[in-house]
């Protein structure tokens, strides 16, 4: 049957709690915490870098260098600044500066030769600082790759999923389309309903993954509206605004297509709650031509949308 509950196929199980919140962020992630585990445990520096915005990843890098330099600056000041040649105080700030300088240009290899080891202490540590730096920057150039070639699909979704006329029915939507320039190609959907259903021996939560209209498009080449028939048989069938609002309602959306830039499969995905799902609206037409014939998308309207005329 269609709508047997199938709360194991979608990885949150039905003891899942969430209530009045998201199972999942509109941005795709979980809104789980896990916890029992030590912060070693649970945290991963590649995992961190990998993830986190550009701004912060360079903030990281820049600031990692500045410690770095910092920490071994002290050490050539600690062992003493005379045992580098061309350094030109031997005490206070410009002491600091000239071996901060000195151990830059040792940490990167650079070299431009107007500071050099003196003494047999400075050099062996001057040598590996110039280790450390060989290792550090082919990390750096290994993650900042690992940035670059990571596969994420840049798909766009709709602020609100709506319910619409459909035929001789409603139907659920939800349009999205491609950021970029890229060809997405056997592009597959599915779409899962939630909710809690209350009981006698406590609260459960339920999950349904809804027959869609369409389930596979071969190029996502335009926008794609995604439509779930609301017959007799689904979840949603006969709910208004404030049903939906106060049931607890999460819709997931699951998207999984070939992109032929990376070469392999990529994976978005997005919800909405019960709040976010709007009843008698339409999306607005977005799809047109320019003056050469070509056909064009009106990305930035995406979400937008209309009431339906009640006829």
């Amino acid at each position: 049957m269609a709508w047997k509950n199938q709360s194991l196929n979608t990885g949150f199980g039905s003891n899942t709690q969430n209530e009045g919140n998201r199972l999942l962020n509109k941005d795709g992630t979980f809104n789980t915490e896990k916890r029992g585990l030590g912060f070693f445990q649970r945290f991963s520096l590649f995992h961190s870098l990998i993830n986190m915005s550009w701004l912060s990843f360079f903030l990281v890098m820049l600031l990692g260098y500045i410690v770095i330099n910092v920490v071994f600056a002290l050490t050539y000041l600690l062992i003493g600044i005379e045992g580098i040649t061309g350094a030109s105080s031997s005490n206070g700030l410009q002491a600091f500066l000239d071996a901060f300088f000195f151990s830059s240009q040792t940490l990167t290899t650079v070299g431009y030769g107007a500071m050099s080891p003196a003494s047999k202490s400075i050099g062996m540590i001057s040598a590996f600082e110039s280790f450390i730096g060989l290792l550090g920057f082919a990390l750096a150039t290994g993650l900042l790759y690992g940035r670059f070639s990571k596969p994420k699909a840049k798909l766009l979704f709709s602020e609100n999923a709506l319910i619409a006329p459909y035929k001789n029915m409603k139907g659920l939507m939800i349009r999205v389309a491609n950021q970029r320039d890229s060809q997405l190609i056997n592009l597959k959907a599915k779409l899962a309903f939630s909710h809690i259903k209350k009981g006698e021996k406590g609260d459960k939560r339920e999950f349904f993954f809804l027959p869609l209209e369409m389930d596979v498009i071969s190029l996502l080449a335009t926008s794609w509206t995604i439509v779930h028939p609301i017959d007799e048989k689904s979840p949603l069938y006969g709910l208004g605004e404030e049903d939906l609002k106060q049931n607890d309602i999460e819709i997931m959306l699951f998207l999984e297509g070939y992109d032929e830039t990376y070469a392999q499969n990529v994976h978005s995905r997005s919800s909405y709650k019960g709040s976010e799902v709007l009843v008698n609206k339409k999306f607005k037409k977005i799809l047109g031509k320019n003056k050469y014939g070509q056909a064009t998308v009106e990305i930035d309207q995406l979400s937008s949308y209309e009431n339906v005329q009640k006829s």
